[in-house]
């Protein structure tokens, strides 16, 4: 209960500098089957973003909703194309609704915005790190679309 405390408190106080978000669905990706995600840019004009979505996921011995929450440097490459960095940790809420089970998965990816930057497209690879000892890796990746607000 303390991590959502502390996201909704983050996202709360963004707001008053805040002035782009985004809504867009991922299939693949943080989620880590499909997600529909809600992004804020950090400060004005910057290119730090922060996510919050929710999944649904039914294998790797887990059934339950997907709660990634991220964040993400963007690096403008030119005319629309960038660089997409960073990384997001899931938390699982399964059966029996304990919250604190996940997974970290770091990104590097692509985003293309449209003209006049409401719509964009983005591909990553993120690779899905998980369990203390030995830590397991699983290749993932993920394709979105999604619209600026």
């Amino acid at each position: 209960m303390k991590k959502y405390f502390f996201v909704i408190i983050v996202f709360t106080l963004l707001k008053v500098n805040a002035q782009e978000n985004s809504f867009y669905g991922e299939l693949g990706g943080a989620g880590p089957i499909f997600s529909l995600n809600y992004e804020r840019e950090v400060i004005d004009d910057s290119a730090l973003l922060l996510r919050i979505g929710l999944g649904y996921l039914s294998t790797w011995s887990y059934e339950g909703l997907t709660i990634p929450i991220g964040a993400y440097h963007l690096i403008d490459l030119n005319k629309g194309n960038h660089l997409e960095l960073g990384g997001s940790y899931t938390f699982g809420l399964g059966r029996d609704n304990d919250i604190g089970t996940g997974f970290f998965l770091p990104a590097i990816g692509y985003r293309k915005y449209k003209e006049g930057r409401k719509g964009f497209f983005k591909i990553t690879f993120n690779p899905v790190l998980y369990n203390d000892e030995p830590i397991e890796v699983i290749p993932w990746g993920g394709i979105s679309y999604g619209v600026r607000f």
